[in-house]
């Protein structure tokens, strides 16, 4: 055999060899893409996904050499719910071969909200017109907010509100359905009785607080609910 087919034969058995080394240590070890996706899987199984939705994994380590788990990954929280926000998520093999970490990531959730379109003045009954939807992550909600216009129809405005701003329960408030001094309708009922008065309202009231108001006929004072413009209802 000549030198060079010496040398050709060496070179091939040489490079089957590092490609046989390569398998083994392909096997030997977990893939680290498989762990990052059975993260994403877990976080999904466990949200809500109706809503919008982005979930960022941390890249791990690629030098990270993990024993490959000879069955199925096992994926976990210490968190009851998954919320919006960085997590902490545990991964464990319970194969032959035990090990487990925990790794990072992060869930942003998005939802329309209603948005003022144009600036508004202190006392100004907000309109359909007002206000338009924009997706916002959740994790800037932190003071509440509206999804729908029948949630905030022929309220008022608390004070001076920007263009652009979220508008949250404390920017408004229902109008006066009862002035101090009008005359009320007080009902009076019970799972056996349903009785309609009239009355005097002695405090001004929006809807679903509670007021005094005076019966004209016993002239009693009770406490009731705005129910609706001009009645005030009495559960006893």
């Amino acid at each position: 055999m000549t030198h060079e087919k010496l040398q050709l034969l060496l070179t091939s058995i040489l490079s089957f060899f590092l490609f046989s080394t390569e398998i083994l240590y392909a096997q030997e070890y977990q893939p680290i893409d498989t762990i990052q996706t059975a993260i994403t899987e877990f976080i999904e199984a466990n949200i809500d996904t109706t809503q919008e939705y982005e979930i960022q994994v941390n890249k791990l380590d690629s030098r990270l050499k993990l024993a490959r788990c000879s069955v199925p990954l096992k994926i976990y929280s210490h968190d009851e719910q998954i919320e919006a926000g960085l997590l902490s998520i545990g991964v464990r093999c319970n194969g032959e071969q035990k090990w487990k970490l925990y790794h990072s990531a992060k869930l942003t959730q998005y939802i329309n909200v209603l948005t003022l379109k144009q600036a508004l003045k202190r006392n100004t009954t907000i309109s359909q017109e007002n206000v338009t939807l924009v997706k916002k992550s959740t994790a800037t909600l932190h003071h509440g907010y509206f999804t729908n216009y029948q949630e905030i129809n022929n309220q008022l405005t608390t004070r001076n509100l920007r263009t652009g701003e979220i508008l949250q329960p404390s920017h408004l408030t229902h109008r006066q359905l009862i002035k101090k001094g009008e005359q009320v309708t007080i009902h009076a009922f019970s799972p056996s009785f349903s009785i309609k008065m009239s009355g005097k309202a002695l405090m001004s009231g929006r809807l679903g607080e509670k007021i005094r108001v005076k019966n004209n006929k016993s002239k009693k004072v009770i406490e009731g609910t705005i129910t609706k413009a001009g009645t005030v209802s009495v559960n006893d």
